[in-house]
């Protein structure tokens, strides 16, 4: 399995005030554009405040979500240092707001980062529990173009709901292609829509493909039975998103797959709402 990277947002009708806040302003505002990654076009400036571009050694490898004024969350995998299962020290990574062409800095500005937490289930190079959280040096000053995002309720909330069988939209600076000769990663934010599909129909899907990928309940897919769209690489702890009324939440976190845009070979993204809890456990700290 490869690890992937690329923000999807779902287009859905809830109940009112059915999400959880954790910044100190209104979350999940910004402009409503149809989407055009693997598969999509170009999105527009300001489109997804919320997505940060997490960079190192100068360059983009991972995005993530602001949920906060000094939080952003991503994948856990992103900051595995790849020595056995020691993570990233917070002093080896920036987090670029406001971003939406790579080569143009003036379009953002790059913040230090103070603590990297990972879930503390999850294990470098494993996909259980892929989910960190990054607590930047100072509190950021909220912008048109940064702004934080709205995150589910928990599995425990009585309003709570799966987002099964909606159509979502994927943004990110990933590759555009699983083939490098076809396709390198973006530098303008792109954007796609893929299904979310049931956690079965997924398992199902990657049977009939011969693979032994085990989907599990605190994990969701979503892409298409014929491909084409997609997550791919460099892009891996971006958003999965409903749209709800005229405010977006971050309901999955950009996991992990086999390969990028493959027929019956979804996406896997970690589902928030089952670790709401323990996010806001670490927002306290």
């Amino acid at each position: 399995m490869i690890h992937r990277a690329v923000v999807f947002l779902l287009v859905a009708v809830v109940t009112a005030n059915a999400f959880n806040n954790f910044a100190d302003i209104e979350c999940g505002r910004a402009s409503r554009k149809q989407p055009k990654i693997v598969g999509g076009g170009d999105a527009l400036p300001g489109e997804f405040p919320w997505l940060v571009s997490i960079t190192r050694r100068g360059g983009h490898f991972c995005g993530g979500s602001l949920i906060t004024n000094r939080h952003v969350l991503t994948a856990a995998h992103c900051i595995c240092s790849g020595v056995g299962n020691d993570i990233l020290k917070p002093a080896s990574i920036k987090v670029s707001l406001g971003q939406y062409d790579l080569r143009k800095e003036s379009d953002a500005y790059e913040m230090t980062v103070s603590t990297i937490t990972a879930h503390p289930e999850y294990k470098c190079n494993k996909v259980k529990s892929d989910i960190a959280i990054l607590k930047l040096d100072q509190p950021i000053s909220w912008t048109s173009k940064v702004l934080p995002a709205c995150l589910p309720l928990g599995s425990d909330d009585l309003a709570y709901r799966k987002y099964e069988n909606i159509l979502a939209t994927v943004a990110g600076w990933g590759w555009t292609n699983e083939n490098s000769s076809k396709g390198g990663r973006a530098n303008i934010l792109q954007k796609a829509k893929v299904n979310v599909l049931e956690n079965e129909r997924c398992r199902q899907w990657y049977k009939s493909q011969g693979k032994k990928t085990k989907i599990q309940e605190t994990q969701m897919c979503a892409g298409h039975e014929q491909g084409g769209v997609d997550s791919c690489w460099a892009d891996s702890g971006g958003p999965l998103m409903v749209d709800q009324s005229s405010q977006t939440m971050v309901i999955g976190v950009v996991s992990t797959g086999i390969g990028c845009a493959r027929p019956y070979l979804p996406g896997i993204y970690t589902r928030v709402s089952d670790f709401i809890p323990w996010i806001q456990s670490q927002l306290g700290n």
